[in-house]
């Protein structure tokens, strides 16, 4: 793959990962409080999409790719 690829989907997966991370976020702030299973399923998909969104900012703004 070359550079210009890579960048692309690094780029792909940061707007993915922070998208996850606020969509699920706020599901688990809003769910019922009788839905617990909800809550902490909605809260890991969350926390995965915060450290894919930080994980590939950080690899953009470093110009690892």
């Amino acid at each position: 793959m070359t550079r210009k690829t890579t960048l692309k989907w690094i780029a792909n997966g940061n707007v993915l990962g922070w998208s996850a991370f606020w969509v699920f976020g706020f599901l688990a702030v809003t769910a019922p409080a009788q839905a617990t299973g909800q809550m902490v399923g909605a809260a890991v998909v969350s926390f995965l999409g915060l450290v894919l969104g930080v994980w590939c900012y950080l690899r953009l703004m470093r110009g690892d790719a």
